[in-house]
């Protein structure tokens, strides 16, 4: 008995070491794309749930109310700041300057806005940890010296060569494709190439022509008190305490990662809810089968040309099988066939886990491609720009998708990828393999993400998950100017 009841006080205490305490959670996340957002949004509500107290500055405020959840922002317009047209064109090398471009620009445009100047420049809050997005915000670090807390990075992809350098991760340019490069991680000579080129844009160009646009914006911007004994933004930069990656290997490209920096791709997958009555209806009785058409958030086939608008239209109003198309038609006199659907917007996993689904024609974005493989849903994918062709690649070359490059798309060429994979088996064979890899993890991503956010908190910020590797130049440059003063021996 007292064996026993000695056991249950060991485990109870041993139970209550681990657990962590309430803390009080900065997200800034204030960037207005919608896709990045969600994929770490489930995060903040998880951890809400668990009892932590989360303030999220964004540009997507709740749209009903969750206890121990706050919103700060929006501060800038959430809806699409551009026509995608604009992006579709971009190549290796001017896809790093868009990044650079864009966070410039809107980082003037964020922090200009009176709710966030008050929110930054108040004294009235204090915070536990800090989560910051890594796309084009590297200013948003000073938020951890203004708390003085640990940092996390929220990366809404693979890292990029400008993430890594600061983590001092492997990305070696020979094997690891930047995420905007139209190549797998098995280039060729030329695509090793490019991938060096924009590798080395990265580390080293962007610090004399980007960086400095980052520190000023900083400087200008975050202004409390205390801000005058910061340190480098460099020095910030290589001293954040964890990185959360929103990719897996299982679907994406599989590296090497530093013990800081944790892949959780998949938090937003939830269990399918129930569809709508007139979804339920239309899926249900579909005895040839449904395809869902959807190019995401960004992709408007309004914005599309009209010859290749056209080469959608007519190629899914001849096909035998229902179509939801995730389309609005700009004018009444546009017609469509009755085997057609369509909406602004629709439930996409609930409607890719319906046992009627056939294929996905999709635009190839990350959310997308983690929904069709949970799912086993083969695709058809039409690629824009950033990481779509990357994630389309890595589909192709899995066997569960077949990629239509949208500059050479004509009918044919589009009604011949439909026909392929909805009659050749092994596209659904592969990808309910690839379904049965993503899968099979020990425990589930948005668990494992709250463990990690968890863990930085038990562990005072968690600083032995820094490479020692991050102090090596700055170590170095040190070394060189006590020779230089010393001279000659």
């Amino acid at each position: 008995m007292l064996r026993s009841m000695f056991i249950c006080s060991v485990l109870c205490i041993a139970a209550c070491a681990i657990v962590t305490r309430a803390a009080n959670i900065l997200a800034f996340m204030p960037l207005p794309i919608k896709s990045h957002f969600r994929g770490f949004q489930p995060l903040f509500e998880e951890l809400a749930h668990r009892g932590h107290n989360v303030t999220v500055a964004s540009s997507f405020p709740l749209d009903r109310p969750i206890v121990n959840y706050t919103d700060i922002g929006p501060f800038v317009n959430k809806e699409r700041v551009r026509n995608v047209m604009d992006l579709v064109h971009m190549n290796f090398v001017t896809s790093v300057k868009v990044k650079w471009e864009l966070g410039i620009r809107f980082s003037d445009v964020i922090m200009s806005h009176g709710n966030m100047k008050k929110f930054v420049q108040s004294n009235s809050n204090s915070f536990d940890l800090v989560m910051i997005e890594t796309f084009s915000q590297e200013y948003t670090i000073a938020m951890g010296h203004k708390f003085n807390a640990p940092v996390i990075n929220l990366a809404p992809s693979m890292p990029w060569v400008s993430i890594s350098k600061w983590l001092h991760n492997p990305s070696t340019f020979s094997y690891i494709p930047d995420v905007c490069m139209k190549s797998t991680g098995d280039m060729g000579f030329v695509n090793r190439l490019k991938n060096t080129i924009t590798g080395l844009m990265q580390s080293y160009v962007e610090n004399y022509f980007y960086l400095p646009k980052m520190k000023e914006a900083m400087n200008k911007h975050f202004k409390y008190e205390g801000w005058e004994s910061r340190p480098p933004l460099e020095h910030m930069l290589k001293n954040v305490s964890l990185t959360l990656v929103n990719s897996n290997y299982a679907i994406g490209v599989p590296r090497p990662y530093l013990p800081g920096i944790v892949e959780v791709g998949g938090m937003h997958l939830t269990t399918p809810k129930s569809l709508p009555e007139n979804l339920q209806t239309f899926l249900d009785f579909a005895d040839e089968g449904v395809i869902f058409f959807s190019f995401g958030t960004l992709v408007n086939l309004n914005d599309l040309p009209k010859e290749k608008l056209n080469i959608f239209l007519s190629v899914i109003q001849k096909l035998k099988q229902k179509i939801i198309l995730k389309w609005i038609p700009p004018n009444d006199s546009v017609k469509l066939s009755e085997n057609i659907m369509t909406g602004s917007w629709f439930p996409q996993n609930d409607i890719l886990a319906h046992p009627n689904v056939r294929l996905f024609i999709t635009h190839g974005g990350l959310h997308s491609i983690e929904e069709t493989v949970s799912n086993a849903i083969p695709i058809v994918g039409i690629p824009f720009f950033a990481d779509q062709y990357l994630n389309m690649k890595i589909a192709e070359e899995k066997g569960y998708g077949k990629l239509v490059n949208f500059f050479e798309m004509t009918e044919e060429l589009f009604e011949n990828a439909i026909k392929e994979v909805l009659s050749n088996v092994m596209y659904k064979e592969m990808v309910k393999i690839q379904s049965q890899i993503f899968k099979d993890q020990p425990m589930k991503p948005l668990d494992r993400a709250v463990y990690w956010v968890e863990y930085v908190i038990r562990n005072g910020g968690a600083k032995h998950l820094i490479s020692d590797s991050s102090e090596l130049n700055e170590n170095l440059h040190i070394q060189w100017r006590n020779l230089i003063m010393r001279g000659p021996c």
